[in-house]
């Protein structure tokens, strides 16, 4: 073996090691668990103070981290029964704020559930960024949506309503065109109908949820639902989708999400993740905790490798 082979060869051998090391460290790098701190405060939007939980990884002066908004479904929390709270979580220690609120009328909320429509929701979530985006180590141009069944709606909403959510994470996303998914959740089209013509009398009308929930539904929230075109709105989304539901799902139908993905024809990716076993509450509301545990890992991992 002559000198200029045996340079060459350790030259090589010198590479191959700097480059493992790389390896190594960057691997290290992203599988970083953070600490993190929450935060229960609340945020002005409409002129009311809105109850929310601020979620954030604790690290250098100089670390810049991306932000989640997180929407709640229909006459939910802001934790969800504990599924919010644990994205949140798993997601802060993955490096990865986020910022969730309850909306009118939910959870440590001080409205009537009467204001509960897309419109002021819309302006919560909004305002609820904007409060987050002053907060210290956020980088400002890695912004994602995360929203569960009505929150699902909602975020594919804003995905062409503001053009710097870069991700959105869905589950069950109540994503039909106008108030067709509420018309089963309803009862029907003829309960329907009855319904939103004693709220456009009256300001509201008295409901009570196949789960119990007394609501007030205010007129707004008819007229919202019926002009509303979310399935349109993600059509035009050019970011990364992510749409989960459970097979067994009987109040967002599989069809629903599924008809999301097919019109999501702009996103540079789409990901189906399908809960096998699972109803729309995703295991939260029956005690089924592996299947809470799939949602939650699936969306996590999604959302921190896509921003």
């Amino acid at each position: 073996m002559d000198m200029k082979y045996r340079i060459e060869h350790a030259f090589a051998a010198l590479v191959a090691i700097v480059f493992l090391a790389a390896c190594s460290q960057a691997e290290q790098s992203s599988s970083a668990t953070f600490e993190f701190q929450s935060i229960e405060t609340t945020v002005s939007s409409r002129g009311v103070m809105v109850p929310v939980t601020y979620v954030h990884p604790i690290g250098t002066k100089a670390e810049k981290f991306p932000l989640v908004v997180m929407a709640h479904g229909h006459g939910g929390t802001r934790n969800e029964a504990g599924g919010f709270t644990s994205v949140a979580e798993g997601l802060a220690a993955r490096g990865v704020a986020s910022i969730r609120m309850d909306f009118p009328g939910c959870g440590e909320s001080t409205e009537s559930f009467v204001q509960n429509n897309l419109s002021n929701m819309l302006e919560d979530i909004q305002a609820s960024r904007d409060f987050a985006l002053t907060q210290p180590n956020i980088d400002n141009d890695r912004v994602g949506l995360f929203g569960f069944s009505m929150g699902g709606r909602l975020v594919l909403m804003l995905s062409s309503m503001d053009a710097s959510y870069k991700t959105i994470a869905t589950w069950a996303p109540a994503g039909a065109n106008g108030s067709d998914i509420e018309v089963d959740f309803v009862g029907g089209p003829e309960a329907y109908r009855q319904l939103r013509d004693v709220a456009e009398a009256e300001g509201f009308v008295p409901f009570t949820t196949q789960w119990g929930q007394d609501q007030q539904l205010g007129a707004q929230w008819f007229k919202d639902l019926e002009e509303s075109k979310p399935m349109d709105s993600i059509s035009n989304f050019e970011g990364a989708l992510f749409v989960l539901y459970g097979d067994l799902d009987d109040v967002v139908p599989p069809r629903i999400p599924e008809a999301v993905i097919a019109a999501a024809t702009s996103s540079k990716e789409v990901v189906r993740h399908i809960v096998i076993g699972a109803g729309h509450g995703l295991g939260l509301f029956n005690d089924k905790p592996a299947l809470t545990k799939d949602a939650v890992d699936a969306t996590v991992d999604f959302l921190s490798e896509h921003l």
